[in-house]
């Protein structure tokens, strides 16, 4: 593997921890969520989300303190981390020399010149009002910026979406068909379903270079109705067990948890 190659795995795998993090902050698992996003900087110390996210996420204002200036000499116009830091520092009781320029500078808007504003575009630099400025992952961006570039994990060819398919069918098949064979004991699906599903999207997703999103959210879903529908067939013949997916409260729990599981994963 050369060195490019290297570092594009290191960055796919930082970004894919960086969502995680996100995921797990969102949930309230502030530990967790420290712990993805610290691997996720150390694996791509450039990534600036990561270091904007990992701000959010630590109790310790210098540390807080010290992750956003990370995150602004990456991204310098990242009105999201400017903010940040100029909060952190005032209950500080500091300034740091780029705080205080900003407050001296009177900015106008690009778009309406007779506005003074504070904000600038993320992504370009550019001064804008409230009006002009659009919310995004990453910090506010301008009404030209707007469409966001689009994380490369999520972005997934055809390719992908067979190779995932296939490896998800063929699991979810074997799972279905232990799922078959626990028969009466259906509140065992309530534990194994959730564990099943994650491990088929986690599966799916890894074989893809961590690809993830909506496409791969359904097709992970459709695998999990598909194995059972299978599994029925290759076990009690068909139509018979095709259809048994519909009637055993074992096989419906299983297959509701693992795509929720399945699902949140892939988010």
């Amino acid at each position: 593997m050369t060195q490019a190659s290297r570092t594009e795995e290191a960055k796919l795998g930082a970004a894919n921890l960086v969502q995680r993090g996100i995921a797990a902050a969102r949930a309230g698992e502030r530990e967790e969520a420290r712990s993805l996003l610290t691997r996720a900087t150390d694996q791509d110390p450039d990534n600036a989300q990561a270091w904007l996210e990992l701000a959010g996420v630590v109790e310790d204002l210098q540390l807080k303190r010290t992750h956003l200036r990370r995150a602004l000499q990456l991204k310098p116009f990242d009105e999201e981390a400017r903010l940040g830091l100029e909060r952190v520092e005032q209950k500080l009781g500091i300034a740091s020399p780029d705080t205080q320029l900003a407050e001296e500078e009177t900015l106008y808007c690009t778009w309406h010149p007779d506005r003074e504003t504070l904000l600038r575009c993320a992504r370009c630099g550019k001064p804008m009002c409230p009006e002009c400025s659009r919310r995004h992952p990453v910090g506010l961006r301008c009404k030209e910026c707007a469409v966001a570039l689009r994380s490369p994990l999520y972005k997934v060819s055809v390719g992908d979406f067979v190779v995932a398919g296939l490896v998800g069918l063929v699991l979810s098949t074997i799972a279905a068909g232990v799922m078959t064979f626990i028969g009466g004991l259906w509140f065992l699906a309530l534990f194994i379903g959730p564990a099943i599903g994650g491990f088929v999207a986690d599966t799916m997703s890894r074989v893809v270079r961590n690809k993830r999103g909506r496409g791969m959210q359904v097709l992970a879903g459709v695998c999990i109705v598909l194995g059972a529908m299978i599994a029925g067939v290759l076990l009690l013949g068909f139509p018979a067990g095709a259809f048994r997916v519909f009637t055993n409260i074992g096989l419906l729990i299983y297959i509701v948890l693992g795509i929720g599981a399945a699902a949140a994963r892939l988010n």
